[in-house]
């Protein structure tokens, strides 16, 4: 009777286990949607909060409607900025500017990054110049990219690379010396080439922190491309941004701002799906 029991139970055994997996990964799911809406939420009450309080002391008189506009105003000049045809060239002059910067800013910042991480000697002889160059105040560059290439699309698209170069530089070259020790001398141990052991180890492993940097790069892209059309530009967001603050167009001006805002966001998220990519590939 005893052997008959055991039996009867052996089933009840084994699918426990299948049972019990199922059951965490529908507790996994159930916290992943939890935390989302949590989020959304926060988001959410955040916005309301701040918009709601910036109508308030505004309505309120606490603070002059003249010189901070109100929220609807706001939302009216962006509306009526989105049907405006020479606001979408604007748009263009800088999104194009910003993109060629990050591009040729974060190509050759890695390619400078993977360069000084191996060659030691080669860093330490230049780092007092590239110190130099990184703490030049990109406002000031702009002025001399313009003499040099007029008001047209060079001088953003330059300020833009002067910036996202030495954010991708400096976060390549720390991903690549932060890799462990113990794992370079064991790659060495098993005969890996310099080559493979780039390829295999070093790489995938420092790419969740240039992605990383590449992230902040795009926001930075553009904020130089803005900086270079405000000191002077034909066309773009930045040049049109001094236009209407010099004519004290204070809710157009906020809309103009929220614009820039949205497009940096756009190239934040496009660049997240990459990391999030990224960092599935190298676990």
């Amino acid at each position: 009777m005893g052997t008959i029991a055991k039996a009867e139970t052996l089933p009840a055994s084994a699918d426990s286990p299948a049972y019990n997996d199922s059951t965490i990964l529908a507790e996994r799911r159930r916290s992943k949607i939890k935390r989302e809406l949590t989020v959304w939420a926060l988001r959410i009450g955040a916005l309301v909060v701040f918009v709601f309080g910036w109508a308030f002391a505004t309505g309120q008189r606490i603070v002059d409607p003249t010189l901070v506009s109100t929220p609807g105003e706001v939302g009216t000049s962006f509306v009526k900025q989105l049907g405006d045809g020479t606001f979408w060239v604007d748009v263009t002059a800088t999104f194009s500017g910003a993109m060629a910067g990050l591009v040729a800013g974060a190509a050759l910042g890695i390619l400078a990054g993977v360069i000084f991480a191996r060659v030691e000697v080669l860093h330490v002889a230049a780092r007092p110049f590239l110190t130099l160059m990184n703490s030049l105040p990109r406002p000031a560059l702009a002025p001399i990219f313009i003499l040099w290439f007029g008001l047209g699309f060079g001088p953003k698209a330059l300020v833009a690379f002067s910036v996202v170069f030495f954010v991708l530089m400096t976060s390549t070259m720390g991903a690549l010396q932060g890799i462990d020790h113990d794992i370079k001398q064991l790659t060495q141990s098993l005969g890996m080439t310099r080559k493979q052991r780039f390829f295999k180890i070093e790489l995938p492993s420092a790419l969740p922190s240039i992605v990383g940097g590449l992230r902040l790069g795009a926001v930075y892209s553009v904020l130089g491309a803005v900086v270079s059309e405000m000191v002077g530009a034909y066309t773009g967001l930045g040049q049109r941004l001094v236009v209407v603050t010099n004519n004290f167009q204070v809710s157009e001006t906020f809309a103009i701002l929220l614009a820039m805002g949205f497009l940096s966001m756009i190239l934040d998220l496009s660049i997240s799906v990459l990391q999030k990519l990224v960092t599935k590939w190298t676990r």
